[in-house]
């Protein structure tokens, strides 16, 4: 059996990094996984940085990350603000310590790749955003009415389930074959939110008739209306897989004062962390 801990959307959120891996290293987890988005938003890039290259595997690149190593492209203005300012806290400030710690940083960002197949398993898609696109299509809950959109999401995977981030709100999308054996417009999908869960999702694989996309929720800015760190645990133990959700309380005041005391990120980027949305 290989138990595998999904997290994304760290957001440089230092404080629900931390408790996220405590608890982590408490459940004696094989092997962490980052999906993108370690910085942006937050007040603690470097640390976090520093945290997903000792603790995870790999992690994805996040639209997020690549704001940081080229341009915020399609951001809203407090967005691009905060993306510029986070690329500034990785540039050294003198010290040959430091110097060495900012290319280690900056090495690690450019080696994020956009999705990746885990353990050469074409099963099992891993990507920050959509399997169509890697980095900017947001997959909705509400979306399981746009039938074409969530379609194509799905036929772009290679195999039955893929995990994905950027929306902030963990659950799963599932979709049963239409008629043909595919995913189409006419294939019925659903989506459980996982707040609503009690205990285990089952990926049911077994007969072949059913496709699932699962999002982990948000380390360090949950958007579901509940401010408590998120993470998901990928169980495999040869059967059907399946992935339970865990909601963290950590303390978002101290992160909520350290981006206040930040002029360039924005009073809501930190006030927003204390209702989840």
């Amino acid at each position: 059996m290989v138990r595998t801990a999904i997290i994304s959307d760290i957001h440089a959120n230092l404080e629900a990094f931390e408790v996220v891996l405590a608890d982590i290293r408490d459940r004696s987890i094989d092997r962490t996984i980052c999906l993108g988005d370690v910085i942006g938003y937050g007040p603690d890039p470097c640390a976090c940085i520093d945290l997903v290259q000792e603790h995870c595997e790999f992690s994805l690149l996040g639209n997020h990350d690549f704001a940081c190593l080229l341009e915020p492209t399609n951001f809203n203005p407090i967005a691009a603000e905060g993306s510029y300012w986070t690329r500034e806290q990785f540039e050294p400030t003198g010290t040959d310590t430091d110097k060495a710690a900012t290319a280690r940083r900056q090495a690690f960002l450019h080696l994020m790749k956009t999705y990746a197949l885990l353990d050469d398993d074409r099963d099992f898609l891993l990507v920050h955003a959509s399997p169509r696109k890697p980095l900017s299509e947001y997959l909705f809950r509400d979306d399981v009415q746009n039938t074409s959109k969530l379609a194509h999401a799905f036929v772009s995977m290679p195999g039955a389930y893929a995990f994905v981030g950027h929306t902030h709100v963990p659950g799963v999308f599932s979709a049963e074959l239409d008629a043909s054996g595919q995913v189409s417009v006419d294939s019925l999908f659903e989506f459980d939110y996982a707040n609503e869960l009690e205990g285990p999702f089952d990926l049911d694989l077994a007969e072949g008739s059913m496709r699932y996309i699962v999002n982990p929720g948000s380390v360090g800015q949950p958007r579901d209306g509940d401010p408590r760190a998120s993470y998901a645990i990928l169980e495999q133990s040869g059967g059907c897989p399946s992935v339970e959700f865990h909601r963290l309380d950590y303390p978002a005041k101290v992160t909520c004062r350290k981006i206040l005391k930040e002029t360039r990120l924005a009073d809501r980027l930190g006030k927003r962390l204390l209702v989840g949305e």
